[in-house]
């Protein structure tokens, strides 16, 4: 026969046991999110440092384009110039057929 105090010891026991699984358990559990977090900070930090290596090399490439670009941008200026030259001898052609023609007109008297 079992005495009350022998019972409430058993009962201690049993919760005692329960949580120091409980306590294993979650020291288990935090162990697993730590290293989950942990792998997480580190493909972090690995592609932080790819995309800076990226950016150096981009910039590395930009500045020896740099003396290209300003050669094309010179280029382009100089081709707007004459464009605007060609417009400008046009319209002059253009009158100067215009006024050639009501010359010609006036001449032969077609006006």
């Amino acid at each position: 026969m079992t005495t009350a105090t022998e019972r409430a010891i058993g009962q201690l026991e049993g919760k005692l046991d329960a949580l120091i699984r409980a306590v294993d358990a979650s020291s288990a559990d935090s162990k697993q999110y730590r290293a989950r977090i942990y792998a997480e900070m580190e493909k972090v930090r690995e592609a932080s440092a790819t995309s800076q290596r990226e950016i150096a090399d981009l910039t590395k490439q930009m500045e020896a384009a740099a003396p290209v670009i300003s050669e094309i941008n010179r280029w382009r200026e100089r081709f707007t110039g004459m464009l605007m030259l060609i417009g400008a001898l046009s319209a002059a052609f253009g009158g100067g057929v215009v006024i050639l023609w009501k010359w010609v007109a006036a001449k032969l008297g077609m006006q």
